[in-house]
């Protein structure tokens, strides 16, 4: 499901992009250790959960422009949080990049994806309710 590819929408910048814009490109580009499969991941899935979810930048008081990054951001602290070490992100996004690749597995994750989705970008005003 995942190809090696640049992002398509010429309007979202990539993440790392977004990161050497806000932390200069000296700080940006030390973050190359992260691995290209971890750039490529937090671009892959913020972009997808973008498309999924359209409508939520109003619902959460943010433009059209800052959903996309809050997305990345999200993506990002997803990601990490699923390595148990900082050590280990590198590796863990390179098998999680090749393990989407199996149907069962990538609907598995994507379920848990969603789920914190929901969980991260709930809105209280909602009460028991979540974005759809």
């Amino acid at each position: 499901m995942l190809e090696n590819k640049s992002i398509s929408r010429p309007s979202i910048k990539s993440f790392q992009e977004n990161l050497i814009q806000r932390l200069g490109p000296d700080e940006g580009r030390a973050l190359d250790v992260l691995g290209a499969d971890f750039f490529y991941l937090v671009d892959e899935l913020s972009i997808n959960l973008h498309e999924k979810h359209p409508q939520d930048a109003p619902l959460l008081d943010l433009s059209d422009a800052e959903f996309p990054w809050e997305l990345q951001v999200f993506t990002n602290q997803f990601l990490r949080e699923c390595a148990q070490t900082s050590q280990q992100l590198t590796f863990f996004c390179h098998g999680l990049r090749k393990k989407l690749e199996d149907t069962e597995f990538n609907q598995e994750f994507w379920r848990i994806l969603d789920e914190a989705y929901q969980h991260h970008f709930f809105v209280a005003d909602s009460k028991n309710n979540y974005l759809v």
